[in-house]
């Protein structure tokens, strides 16, 4: 999924953490920047999957790419 939707790095990061079900404050925590970096990004991740939420982000990846 994030060679489809040309993620950078740090988007990887955070789309593997949401996964997992990380929270805005414990991403920020665990990557050393703020919480309006993370969401900033977050933000980021949604626009360029077509998303709107954390849950459709997740839904996507499991429904259109398997991850499992």
């Amino acid at each position: 999924m994030s060679e489809a939707y040309e993620l950078s790095e740090r988007e990887k990061q955070i789309l593997n953490a949401i996964v997992r079900g990380m929270s805005t404050k414990e991403l920020a925590l665990s990557l050393h920047i703020s919480a309006y970096t993370v969401q900033d990004h977050i933000k980021s991740i949604f626009a360029k999957t077509g998303t709107s939420s954390r849950r459709d982000l997740v839904w996507r990846l499991f429904s259109q790419f398997g991850i499992v």
